[in-house]
């Protein structure tokens, strides 16, 4: 049986290792990056709690976040993101595919890809490497590495390693992509790809609206899946306020399945508060191969955000079910989080 650890514990432990890394960056930010350039450090330490099964499951996360924007006399030419993160289990029942087992450490790529800008005055660029897949609410916004979590999940893929076309024209903004279908994962033995794209009304605007679709084969935990979705997506700002909603159709492995999202946030004038609550709903067949019988499943999600002007990021979500669906269940989770960024 393998020894847990604290997560505070843990916590306090990767602050220290991560100075030396710290200091490295710093340098290497002042000496090669140089101009129109950021370097952070990004660490946190997760704890969710199944409150039926009083399991409580960790996950440690150190990485480093360089943004570098590549210009000459004329123009930008293209910017460049890497973010590598090294990921620590332990105690996860269920960890993600990737993983050995819920107590694996593994080195990750959140983004890692090249856009490049200089052909069209922004209105057609071309991105390789890894990058947030084109489709729906969740590539509008960024939310790696925190507990708020919006659609990718629906489909089993958040980001992945491609090729994109993508622009912001006058009245809408684009994406299309084409990508391995593999997940973190850069490696592509199982014959996976994925074909997927988004357009949408301009994002600087109170309302923005997207048509997004996605076709191809995923790499998950049992193998290849085969998937195709559209969704239609819409996000309206007022003040503090921000209400989304996301809804889509299409098949997985097969089965008719359909998906429903909507969430409310308010955020304080300063934003370093913001409390939101989700509605998640899913409807899919159990098996066409035997018969069109459907079943779904629903559940809330309930979270508050406090972020500092120091670095510091306390957050905390709790999900619980409404209704479950045929051989899937709901569990309730508690779960806690402290960011800090450098």
């Amino acid at each position: 049986m393998k020894k847990s650890y604290p997560t505070w514990t843990v916590f306090s432990t990767s602050c220290l290792l991560s100075l030396p890394l710290f200091v490295f960056t710093n340098m290497a930010e002042a000496a090669f990056l140089g101009e129109n350039s950021r370097v952070s450090i990004d660490m946190s330490s997760r704890v969710s709690s199944n409150l039926d099964t009083q399991n409580h499951a960790f996950m440690h996360v150190l990485g480093i976040d360089i943004h570098k924007v590549f210009s000459s006399d004329t123009g930008d030419i293209g910017t460049l993101i890497l973010q590598p993160y090294v990921v620590k289990l332990n105690n996860v029942n269920n960890p993600p595919f990737i993983f050995d087992d819920g107590n694996a450490t593994k080195l990750t790529w959140r983004i890692a890809n090249f856009n490049y800008t200089a052909l069209n005055q922004g209105k057609f660029n071309i991105r390789l490497g890894h990058f947030e897949v084109p489709f729906g609410l969740e590539y509008q916004i960024d939310t790696n590495g925190t507990l708020r979590q919006l659609t990718a999940i629906e489909r089993g893929i958040k980001a992945d390693w491609g090729l994109s076309i993508n622009g912001i024209m006058p009245r809408f903004e684009y994406e299309v992509a084409l990508t391995q279908g593999s997940g973190a994962e850069i490696n592509n033995n199982d014959d996976s790809h994925l074909f997927s794209g988004r357009i949408g009304t301009l994002s600087t605007k109170n309302i923005v609206t997207g048509l997004s679709w996605l076709s191809g084969d995923i790499l998950a935990a049992n193998g290849v899946i085969e998937q195709k979705k559209v969704a239609l997506d819409l996000s309206y700002y007022y003040y503090q306020w921000r209400f989304m909603a996301e809804s889509s159709v299409g098949k997985k492995a097969g089965n008719n399945v359909a998906n429903g999202f909507a969430e409310v946030l308010w955020r304080t004038p300063k934003e370093n508060l913001s409390i939101y609550t989700q509605l998640r709903y899913q409807r899919a067949e159990i098996d066409h191969n035997v018969s069109s019988e459907s079943s779904s499943a629903s559940h809330w999600v309930a979270g508050v955000e406090w972020v500092n002007d120091h670095g510091f990021d306390v957050s905390a979500q709790y999900k619980h079910k409404l209704k479950e669906m045929k051989n899937q269940s709901i569990e309730p989770i508690l779960s806690v989080q402290l960011r800090y960024r450098m």
